[in-house]
């Protein structure tokens, strides 16, 4: 499974979701769901995804569902600060939770989609 991240302002992700909304009242046909994550900016991104929670983010994936403390053990990083990515990477939709409340990060890649034009 894919997730897209894309850069898309609120008015624009509002437009889109009510296009969509609309079709969905009218009997339409929709595409098929795609897991997207939108950022305001590419700087937000930047600031979300950062090289420390890319790398939390792959040892997850590969030897995930972990709680956060076998996580920070992996990473041989601080408890602490690897609950604070673990937050801002679940907020941000880039990593779940199993039923026992373990982390998962259940994308195979994750695509970017940066656009060059307003």
């Amino acid at each position: 499974m894919n997730r897209i991240i894309g850069i898309k302002g609120a008015k624009q992700f509002l437009g889109e979701l009510e296009r969509d909304w609309v079709a969905v009242d009218q009997g339409k046909p929709v595409p098929e769901p795609v897991h997207r994550v939108y950022f305001e900016s590419a700087e937000v991104l930047s600031k979300v995804i950062t090289r420390q929670r890319h790398n939390l983010l792959k040892v997850l994936h590969a030897n995930g569902p972990l709680t956060i403390r076998a996580l920070a053990t992996l990473l041989e990083r601080d408890y602490k600060n690897v609950h604070q990515d673990v937050k801002i990477l679940e907020e941000s939709g880039m990593i779940e939770r199993d039923g026992k409340n373990h982390l998962l990060a259940p994308y195979e890649k994750l695509t970017i989609e940066l656009p060059l034009t307003a």
